[in-house]
């Protein structure tokens, strides 16, 4: 995902299959899975797909274009219906109440909500479509790593392969690491680069150490964020007894505020909160050093430079795992109002098994919106009206795995093996599949998400002293709520547990 989608996502925002409930393996490269045969008389339907992302000028050429593979194979003409991000999730909700006909369309627990589409009876339940009409989509994957989709027990959205997992670390300017001789691999957590930190604050009086001393994030600390990120309600993504604990009062917590706090008295970081557009504008001028609490995955080094022209080493420090959240941060899922929810499935297993349907909706058309730059490594470049069309929203649309690359270095990497390997070699949290209902607690979930913001910022960005803030943010947590919100999600948590069994 971008930086922007991200952010809108919290939390992001990104592979191919997990053996979820199996430990980790020797794993090949991911290989696209081939479309099963259709049956050779279909009627002809038309199939629409909304999805979030810019309205682009050549949209209906690239559906006329999806149209001509789809036709061929399964007899659908495709009508793609973007809807700029600003203005998704509202005309959803507008859509879904009028009752307005649709097919696929996108949802996630951050927009156009997973959850509510099905309490609200929006989407329908794919677990019989699934084998039958999209049985390449349905093998990609074992069983179990549909678990993430599954709500009662059924499965209701499609997940799109890509990152799931979050392995959090640093991003460090090369020319600096390589100027103070900081060798990234023996960086294991974050108080190890105390030494280069204060090396480039004594030697840069241009450049600042930190974006930020903020390091705390769930997954860092091992703890699965089953509420939101917003919540500091979670479990530790390896215990069994699925315990429900307040993050804020664990060892865990207090050690990161404190070094947070450390580094900004260092003066490492700077003095007052800068606004993400702002830190990103300086990032790209070189006035930091260090980005901390990144999402370190393969070939993110890579998009890091082409976003903001900085060579950078990365490095994680924290072991990745599989949760809830991350596998379900995309999705598709077929309307209740759709007319051939049969042919609808088809069309999801050409977006997630067709290497050439795929790239055609999250790249555009070869030789207008792209063009080979290497083919026999499948590398394009912009084609001469790649302005026209140019999603950038591959996690979108299906199976990441099957997008050709946009960077030699990206092929050279074999990044999207990589990412399969580590997708497949993380252990999956012990609530995998578990999905937190927030209608019985939405009073508290508001406020307690007003006291992170007014309390909890400050403190993990060092700027107040955890001695008296920590004591203090408790007391106000407790006072929103927070006690609340665990003991439902510990209810819920546990019903769960009783039904898989």
């Amino acid at each position: 995902m971008s930086r922007m989608i991200k952010q809108i996502v919290t939390g992001a925002l990104i592979g191919v299959l997990l053996a979820a409930c199996a430990a980790p393996r020797a794993v090949e490269a991911p290989k696209p899975a081939e479309p099963a045969g259709q049956p050779a008389e279909l009627p002809p339907v038309t199939i629409t797909y909304t999805y979030g992302g810019t309205v682009f000028k050549d949209v209906d050429m690239v559906s006329e274009a999806l149209s001509a593979i789809a036709q061929k194979k399964i007899n659908a003409t495709i009508k793609l219906k973007p809807i700029d991000w600003g203005a998704y999730d509202e005309k959803m909700k507008l859509a879904f109440a009028a009752g307005e006909e649709c097919d696929i369309v996108f949802t996630a627990p951050w927009i156009n909500n997973y959850i509510q589409n099905i309490a609200n009876g929006n989407i329908i339940p794919l677990d019989d479509l699934l084998p039958k009409y999209a049985p390449g989509l349905w093998k990609s994957m074992p069983e179990s790593s549909w678990d993430a989709a599954r709500v009662g027990g059924k499965i209701y959205g499609v997940l799109n392969q890509q990152i799931w997992v979050k392995p959090f670390g640093f991003l460090v300017r090369k020319d600096l690491a390589d100027k103070y001789g900081l060798d990234v691999n023996t960086i294991q957590k974050y108080e190890d680069l105390e030494p280069f930190l204060k090396a480039v604050q004594e030697g840069e009086p241009d450049v600042i150490p930190l974006t930020s001393a903020y390091n705390w994030m769930f997954e860092t600390a091992g703890f699965d964020p089953i509420v939101s990120q917003q919540v500091p309600a979670a479990i530790r993504y390896d215990d069994k007894d699925l315990k429900v604990l307040n993050v804020v009062a664990t060892p865990e917590f207090k050690a990161s505020v404190e070094l947070a706090r450390k580094w900004y008295l260092a003066g490492y970081a700077p003095k007052d909160k800068i606004e993400p557009a702002d830190g990103e504008a300086m990032w790209r001028a070189g006035k930091f050093a260090m980005q901390l609490a990144v999402v370190i995955k393969p070939g993110g080094d890579i998009e890091s430079r082409q976003r903001s022209g900085q060579e950078v080493y990365q490095k994680s420090v924290t072991q990745p795992f599989l949760t809830t959240a991350a596998a379900s941060a995309t999705m598709n899922a077929i309307c209740r109002t759709s007319k051939n929810p049969e042919r609808a499935m088809m069309v999801l297993e050409l977006l997630n098994t067709d290497v050439e349907f795929y790239n055609l909706i999250s790249k555009g058309i070869e030789g207008r919106h792209w063009e080979w730059a290497d083919k026999e490594n499948k590398v394009i470049k912009p084609g001469p009206n790649n302005a026209d069309y140019n999603p950038n929203t591959d996690w979108e649309f299906g199976n990441q795995f099957n997008a050709y690359y946009i960077d030699p270095e990206q092929a050279a990497q074999k990044v999207w093996e990589a990412t399969y390997k580590l997708n497949n070699e993380s252990p999956p949290s012990a609530a995998l599949g578990f999905n937190f209902n927030p209608d019985p607690v939405k009073t508290e979930l508001a406020n307690v998400a007003a006291v992170v913001k007014e309390f909890g910022e400050p403190l993990t960005n060092g700027m107040v002293d955890p001695a008296t803030a920590l004591p203090e943010y408790l007391k106000r947590l407790d006072e929103a709520g927070l006690q609340t919100i665990i003991a439902e999600t510990q209810k819920q948590l546990n019903e769960w547990a009783q039904s898989k069994k």
